[in-house]
């Protein structure tokens, strides 16, 4: 500080001795003053000229007066020096603060830096923008700028500044979020503006302060940037509204490893992944949840050419054997813990030489069995627990039936009267079977040409007869009479499967019923399904369903749910036609 105030004692004593036009310039002039009244917030043009006017220039006087000047004004220059706030001079070649970036991007590397506005990244070449580095520059107060990203499988990563990397460098994670913030003398002078540009969705809106700018829940990639400083309380052009996109809903995400190709990029709920119809087989799977609002996992297992069904795989695990040339020929998928409750999911498959079959649910089998037939594409979808089916759930599945071998013949031979004698045998067990269907070799068929592959263990509904059957093998477990949906709310036909929701007791909740039951065993969602209806007190069976029939639901007598309950487990098909 003492040094400080000799020199400007100095430099002020010798100002004072000189003429006033050439220390202060006139105002007609256009010349600089040597010190400008604006920098220090104090008049020292004012103070300078009355002073330097009080005696004659040059004179002994003149000098004595100088130090008057100084003795008079050192005190206001001590003040200029103690502040703290940086000095704005007055100058035309005073610049306004810069905000400049530089964007890490995929395949690309760094790029080159750019400021005020500027496009930060690269738009339309689906690159995903991977870190971020922020600087101020030309600050005429004191202050940084601090950011933060949301950066895949990480989550947020803390706020850093001023230049300091956000996000990954060459590790292939993409940024999906950023925040913006400034501090310091520069957050209360200044707001900063940014946008993102993100995948699938473009431009979107301004963000201030702090605000989030891209999207979260999902996986979509940013591609750029474009970030503004203004001074307090001024607005940019562009709306504020949508400038962040959150999932609120559970993102089903799926990738297919197709042969010869690779992995392909991930698609989302009931897009396709893979191809259909080209003849290019998936010989892998992943499939994942993100953004989901319970807890649960998906999991998911695949039946592979020659090596038979694999092990389950759960939450982006990777299910087939790719690389190898072996090809899926079918997949089962299920939801678990309470995703299992609230969310069905559905999925299908293009089979080569077939094409699409149709919709599986909850773990049912969607492919084929031993035609030696890849699949070449698929959709996964999630629906809201009970919601429709995305289409027809009759033949997500075909198993194929072996041709049975010619017998040779056997020359005749003439009747011996033993032979001629002998009673006809009875004949062997009849396959199962009711009065107009029949199960053999694990294909359910009707006298109508109505057919579902079910295996050997299964639950029938007929609609016509009003009668439930339900076998293991040959052996049947169940046969009772029913009241199906009013004719006004019939039952749905189709293949179904026993949900995870089954329970027992259970309370069905209607727009204007609450009916407690002890037995519950969904088959469509958690809407439709079998269950005891003590309130049935006229029987089942018969024309019943037309006065006293239910609103889609399958009323069956308590002996018979209580079998079915405790021995049919979750995923066995149920047909209702």
């Amino acid at each position: 500080m003492k040094k400080i105030r000799q020199i400007i004692i100095a430099g002020l004593f010798g100002l004072a001795c000189l003429a006033p036009e050439r220390a202060i310039a006139s105002e007609g002039t256009g010349t600089n003053p040597i010190v400008s009244d604006s920098a220090f917030g104090i008049n020292v043009t004012e103070i300078l000229q009355d002073r330097s006017r009080a005696v004659p220039s040059g004179s002994e006087a003149a000098v004595i007066e100088a130090g008057r000047q100084v003795r008079h004004t050192i005190k206001t220059f001590e003040k200029l020096i103690s502040r703290t706030e940086p000095v704005s001079w007055d100058d035309a070649s005073a610049a306004a603060p810069v905000v400049s970036y530089q964007t890490y991007m995929q395949n690309r590397g760094w790029q080159n830096e750019v400021s005020n506005g500027a496009i930060g990244g690269i738009i339309g070449q689906e690159l995903q923008m991977e870190s971020i580095r922020i600087q101020l520059k030309n600050l005429p107060y004191a202050g940084s700028i601090s950011y933060r990203t949301l950066a895949q499988g990480a989550g947020w990563s803390p706020f850093v500044s001023n230049g300091t990397l956000s996000g990954t460098e060459g590790v292939g994670g993409r940024l999906e979020a950023i925040e913006m913030k400034l501090t310091g003398e520069m957050a209360l002078q200044y707001d900063v503006y940014y946008r993102a540009y993100a995948q699938r969705f473009g431009w979107l809106d301004w963000s201030l302060n702090g605000e989030t700018a891209g999207t979260e829940g999902f996986g979509y990639r940013l591609e750029a940037v474009e970030v503004l400083l203004v001074k307090k309380g001024a607005t940019v052009a562009g709306a504020t509204e949508n400038r962040f996109v959150k999932r609120t809903e559970p993102l089903l995400s799926y990738a297919s490893y197709l042969h010869n190709e690779g992995w392909q990029n991930p698609v989302f709920n009931a897009e396709l992944s893979g191809t259909a119809g080209q003849t290019k087989q998936l010989e892998g799977l992943t499939v994942q949840l993100s953004s989901q609002p319970y807890s649960g996992s998906i999991t998911y297992r695949t039946d592979v050419q020659d090596y038979g069904w694999l092990d389950w795989v759960k939450d982006g695990g990777q299910a087939g054997m790719p690389g190898t040339g072996k090809g899926l020929e079918a997949i089962e998928i299920a939801l678990t813990d309470e995703m299992a409750t609230q969310y069905d999911v559905y999925y299908q498959v293009y089979v080569q030489n077939i094409g699409w079959l149709d919709w599986a649910m909850n773990g049912a089998v969607a492919g084929t069995e031993d035609y030696g037939y890849a699949l070449d594409g698929l959709q996964i979808q999630l629906v809201p627990k009970g919601g429709a089916a995305p289409g027809s759930l009759a033949t997500p599945f075909m198993k194929k039936i072996p041709e049975k071998a010619a017998e040779p013949e056997v020359a005749e031979t003439p009747e011996s009267p033993e032979t001629a004698a002998a009673p006809a045998l009875p004949e062997l067990p009849a396959v199962p079977s009711g009065p107009d269907w029949n199960v053999r070799d694990g294909y359910f068929k009707t006298d109508y040409g109505t057919q579902y592959y079910v295996g050997s263990s299964y639950i029938i509904v007929s609609l016509s007869y009003q009668t439930v059957w339900a076998y293991i093998g040959n052996d049947e477990i169940v046969e009772a009479p029913v009241i199906t949906g009013r004719p006004s709310m019939p039952t749905p036909r189709g293949l179904f499967y026993i949900q995870p929701s089954k329970e027992s007791p259970s309370v069905l909740i209607g727009e204007d019923y609450k009916s407690p039951v002890q037995y519950w065993i969904p088959f469509l969602g958690n809407s439709y399904g079998l269950h005891d209806s003590p309130w049935q007190t006229s029987g089942y069976g018969g024309e019943l369903y037309q006065t006293l029939g239910s609103h889609g639901c399958v009323n069956t007598p308590y002996y018979a749910v209580e079998t079915l309950y405790n021995t049919f487990p979750i995923g066995t098909p149920v047909v209702v036609y």
